[in-house]
């Protein structure tokens, strides 16, 4: 069952049969792009890393932008954010088995 963690009214999971983007996963941490037009609220959030907290939805309601929706984490509060905002910048399922030293001649 879907819990939403933000208060707004439980959404439906976001239909990405129609050739959407790749689902980002959860624990993963994105760049919220300048772009991102955000309420004073969570403008706090812009330009920052933040981690993705729940599956992707599609808009909750008429009174959001159409498209596909995240929940993300920042300074311990949890904010919504529309998936062409998010820039993906870890994968939480990475497996790390050997360290890389490369050195870079300037």
């Amino acid at each position: 069952m879907w819990h939403d963690v933000t208060g707004r009214r439980p959404s439906r999971p976001a239909d990405l049969s129609l050739g959407a983007a790749r689902i980002i996963k959860i624990g993963t941490l994105c760049y919220v792009v300048e772009s991102c037009s955000a309420s004073p609220r969570t403008r706090c959030a812009v330009g920052k890393i933040v981690e993705v907290v729940s599956l992707p939805y599609d808009a909750p309601d008429w009174t959001y932008l159409p498209g596909t929706y995240y929940d993300v984490r920042f300074e311990g509060c949890i904010f919504y954010c529309r998936s062409d905002k998010l820039r993906p910048i870890s994968d939480p399922d990475a497996e790390v088995t050997e360290s890389h030293n490369e050195t870079v001649a300037a």
